[in-house]
């Protein structure tokens, strides 16, 4: 079944309804701050530079994993 010009708009606004929702939600507000948090606490321990910088991939690692494991919630919803 081919969408119509008109669904395929609707569609797009939809999709970028919800990017700017979940850009802008609580849950991505809380991982900054979670990670803001964390990056503190290790420069007031005396961390090395090279240890944040570790610490920062991995959580930008496991973030984008968990995105990953949970795309049934988003990828219907992508244009393609």
């Amino acid at each position: 079944m081919a969408f119509n010009q008109s669904e395929k708009n609707e569609i797009e606004k939809i999709v970028k309804k919800e990017v700017k929702g979940f850009f802008e939600s609580n849950t991505l507000k809380q991982f900054e701050e979670k990670i803001i948090e964390l990056l503190v606490k290790d420069i007031k321990k005396g961390k090395s530079e090279k240890e944040i910088k570790n610490i920062i991939s991995k959580t930008m690692l496991d973030f984008y994993e968990y995105l990953w494991n949970n795309r049934t919630v988003w990828s219907d919803k992508i244009k393609r």
